[in-house]
């Protein structure tokens, strides 16, 4: 599920849990259900943590006790403790730690497994924390169902940062279909076991979450339905038949030609065909005629059989021969043709994005928006010339300069001057903000006021976040988390593209002090 974090939304989750344990938020909830991603996102951390910062992990699971939860806890804080299992954590923990300022993230996957206590413990030692004169850099991240953190978040109280709830949000539609076709051209999966109908089929069931789309690929890849077997061939009764069809053609080609050959008893002879002699030519007669022809003038009348011989017949005047000429048409102007392309043609290669090829068009126009909104080049003019002779030859000018881009420089925003600290000094600690935005840069925060028109409507301030000047845009004063929340809601769409959070005023007063 790597892929999964490539996604903007998920990017800039791990960001904020960064910005979070950088400026030592004690307590934060990672929420969402399960397949949602919430160890996706944990790994991540993992590798993005400054290298000064210990990790001290555990994964929770039902059978677990509490002197086994707190032995894997402090087993990785100190080499070979030397510990009570049945006392708190709290007291093991700054006992063992006394004189020895560490810089550490309490990270706890499936809180919700665990015993009760554990959470308890964990607020205790936050709490007891606070209180030493140079307190630990302590956070504490646990990632849980939902529903769970919902119900035993608002019964934290006792400190004046409150815990902090962030949620895993489903995954959208178009991030839901390039994860599918990522995650199927990992596998392999041929494109003939993902036809359209599958793809649907397992989007609308999978709402969101990641864990359900590899496991329909998972099903695709190893087709756990049972198969019917294939019924065996009969070897030897193939080979029989085969045998027998071959002895049949052997025999056919000795009997045929002896049954045609033998003419039947009494078959007449076929009677040949009398036909009638041309006229002889005239001033000529027959060589070859009866003796008594010349005696007996009614004899060759009346004898029918006779016999005439070296009869010569007419000859014919053969026509004469017609000699076809061959006419070549041969077309004689070929450098002037060239090949005319349309010019939306043209403008999609120029214009189209960027976008592999592994995913299907569908997808590519989801993302991207359709159209591009790049200026359509100028239409290419056409001439139509006569050539000579029998052919007519249709040119097209190849000469075609594309209009030289002008780009208009935007005038720079007007600067927003910083709120001064006394200002956000003043708030009160239990009341919320809602953090519009926060950026290294600038100018970014002064064209984001600009474009939204926050002018007089925010706090700006400026702190630093790994060594960096780092600028935050606050904007309103809610006594509860709720009415931050609220205000959310509220905002146009335009500031809520840029996910908005509620920001207690606590934090902000601490992220003030150099």
């Amino acid at each position: 599920m790597s892929k999964l974090l490539q996604f903007p939304s998920q990017r800039q989750l791990v960001e904020r849990l960064l910005h979070l344990i950088e400026f030592n938020h004690p307590f934060i909830f990672l929420s969402g259900p399960a397949g949602s991603g919430r160890a996706t996102l944990c790994e991540l951390l993992l590798t993005r943590l400054p290298e000064k910062v210990q990790v001290v992990s555990l994964i929770g699971r039902p059978d677990m006790k509490m002197g086994e939860v707190r032995q894997l806890l402090l087993e990785q804080i100190v080499d070979k403790p030397l510990f009570n299992p049945q006392d708190a954590l709290a007291d093991s923990f700054f006992r063992m730690m006394e004189g020895k300022p560490a810089t550490l993230l309490l990270l706890i996957e499936r809180a919700h497994e665990l015993p009760a206590e554990v959470l308890s413990e964990l607020w205790t030692l936050c709490r007891h924390n606070d209180t030493l004169t140079k307190p630990h850099q302590l956070a504490t991240l646990l990632t849980a169902d939902d529903v769970w953190c919902r119900t035993v978040r608002p019964g934290l109280k006792g400190r004046a940062m409150p815990s902090l709830e962030l949620e895993v949000a489903p995954l959208s539609a178009p991030e839901q279909r390039i994860f599918l076709y990522e995650k199927a051209k990992a596998q392999k999966i041929p494109a003939t076991l993902l036809p359209k109908a599958k793809v649907e089929e397992i989007l609308s069931q999978s709402k969101g979450q990641p864990s359900i789309i590899m496991q329909a690929l998972e099903d695709i890849m190893t087709d756990r339905r049972p198969k019917k077997s294939q019924p065996k061939l009969p070897i030897k009764q193939v080979v029989l038949g085969f045998v027998a069809v071959i002895g049949i053609l052997l025999a056919l080609t000795y009997l045929l030609p002896s049954l045609f050959s033998d003419k039947p008893e009494g078959q007449e002879m076929a009677k040949p065909v009398s036909t009638t002699l041309p006229a002889p030519i005239p001033g000529e007669s027959p060589a070859g005629a009866v003796n008594q022809a010349d005696t007996q003038p009614g004899a060759a009348s009346n004898d029918s059989g006779a016999l005439v011989r070296d009869w010569k017949p007419e000859s014919q005047v053969l026509p004469k021969k017609v000699e076809s000429e061959t006419v070549t048409a041969e077309s004689g102007n070929y450098e002037g043709r060239r090949i005319v392309i349309s010019d939306d043609v043209v403008e999609k290669l120029m214009t189209g994005p960027s976008v592999s090829g592994a995913l299907p068009s569908e997808v590519v126009k989801e993302l991207t928006g359709g159209e591009s909104n790049v200026a359509k080049a100028n239409e290419v003019g056409s001439q139509a010339k006569q050539a000579t002779g029998n052919q007519a030859v249709t040119t097209a000018p190849a000469s075609q300069t594309g209009p030289a881009k002008i780009v208009e420089q935007a005038a720079p925003a007007p600067r927003v001057a910083l709120t001064p600290v006394t200002t956000l000094q003043q708030k009160a600690k239990t009341h919320y903000s809602v953090q519009l935005m926060g950026a290294s840069n600038r100018p970014a925060v002064d064209s984001f006021v600009a474009e939204n028109q926050l002018s007089g409507k925010v706090w700006v301030y400026q702190t630093q976040f790994r060594g960096s000047p780092w600028f935050v845009v606050l904007q309103g004063d809610h006594a509860s988390l709720q009415q931050a929340k609220a205000a959310i809601r509220q905002l146009p769409p335009a500031l809520v593209k840029g996910q908005p959070w509620p920001k207690s005023f606590a934090q902000v007063q601490k992220e003030l002090k150099p």
